[in-house]
């Protein structure tokens, strides 16, 4: 069995991501691996910098047996220029200076957006492994869609419910698990994570 430690304590970024490997890996928290909540400076200007400064921040605290797999994802959206883009968790707590909930922050980006008829916005998860031999790898996931005017659905987390697919005439909030995998940035950046992982038996 291969060991993965997941640079966060999120239960559903872990349960995503459990979910998404076989049974060859045994997927670990921080706090399961031991590691107790670090005060990391994510001041990446990317996803993937940002990714990548995770992944650094557990390096030393893991067995060397150990894959590190570290994520950093947001959404862009188009008519505010790709805001927030990398500051996707801070930029509603920044602007409003105060601690707020996942709902509340959805409700920020749906006012930030207004009636603007271009809601286009896309997901991106940037996953960085740092495998057993310590050769970093990133791998990138996009998913395309719209800012609903609304919040839709109670499935999922994070912003899921403001997340609206198109084709599916439905916010990711309103899909099964099964549903929303299709349309998961961190399951494509994950299968390309596995297929890597496959074909270079590390």
């Amino acid at each position: 069995m291969k060991k993965i430690v997941m640079a966060t304590n999120n239960l559903g970024k872990i349960k995503e991501l459990k979910s998404m490997l076989n049974d060859e890996f045994i997927v670990m928290s921080q706090k399961e691996a031991g590691i107790d909540d670090l005060d990391v400076d994510e001041n990446g200007k990317t996803f993937e910098e940002n990714a990548i400064i995770k992944a650094n921040s557990i390096k030393d605290l893991v067995s060397k047996d150990t894959y590190i797999i570290a994520e950093d994802s947001g959404i862009c959206i188009e008519c505010l220029g790709g805001y927030p883009g990398v500051k996707t968790k801070r930029a509603a707590f920044e602007e409003l200076n105060k601690q707020i909930s996942d709902f509340e922050r959805n409700e920020f980006y749906i006012k930030k957006v207004g009636d603007n008829n271009n809601r286009k916005v896309v997901w991106q998860t940037v996953i960085a492994l740092i495998d057993r031999n310590g050769n970093l790898k990133t791998f990138i996931g996009e998913v395309y869609g719209l800012v609903a005017k609304e919040q839709i659905g109670k499935n999922g987390f994070g912003f899921d419910p403001i997340f609206y697919i198109s084709e599916e005439n439905k916010t990711l909030g309103q899909m099964t698990s099964i549903e929303k995998e299709k349309y998961s940035a961190r399951k494509k950046a994950v299968e390309k994570l596995v297929k890597y992982l496959d074909e270079k038996n590390i």
